[in-house]
């Protein structure tokens, strides 16, 4: 899944850029760099950067981390970050995600802000780094109907 290692090392780029308190800068990296071990998938070959001591590390919502993410990408310009950690996190939802959070409340969450952000982008062009990050505004024949109708949500405007 080196897309999904892809993203993580540019989210990580993102937001050790970003004009973010450094406290913040250093939980969300921490969260960026072990979502993979934390919701087992079948990713993470990168080196880690994040680990001191004598800081308290809090563990972040998948979503919430993606939140940050997507905002800080849109403000610094990185409209494919947008588009790829939406599609990361709507794809990915039912394998990995599902049991954290029902689709009603990401969308009253993390979701409703993301597809603001994702809804003043045009990607009429864009071309995904990887299929599997190609957001099916109908959705895939596999989803569940619920998932289904996350996906056409998080499309409409």
């Amino acid at each position: 899944m080196w897309e999904i290692d892809e993203i993580i090392i540019s989210g990580i780029q993102l937001i050790k850029n970003s004009d973010l308190e450094e406290t913040s800068k250093k939980n969300i990296i921490w969260n960026l760099e072990n979502l993979p071990d934390v919701y087992s998938f079948d990713a993470g070959m990168y080196n880690r950067t994040e680990l001191d001591m004598g800081f308290k590390y809090q563990l972040m919502h998948p979503y919430e981390v993606g939140l940050f993410v997507v905002k800080e990408a849109k403000k610094q310009g990185y409209n494919d970050l947008v588009y790829d950690w939406s599609a990361f996190l709507l794809n990915y939802r039912e394998g990995y995600f599902s049991t954290i959070a029902k689709a009603e409340e990401l969308k009253e969450s993390y979701l409703g802000e993301m597809k603001a952000v994702f809804s003043s982008i045009d990607f009429k062009d864009y071309k995904p780094i990887h299929d599997s990050l190609t957001i099916f505004r109908d959705g895939m024949d596999w989803f569940s109907p619920e998932q289904q109708n996350l996906v056409k949500w998080y499309c409409a405007n």
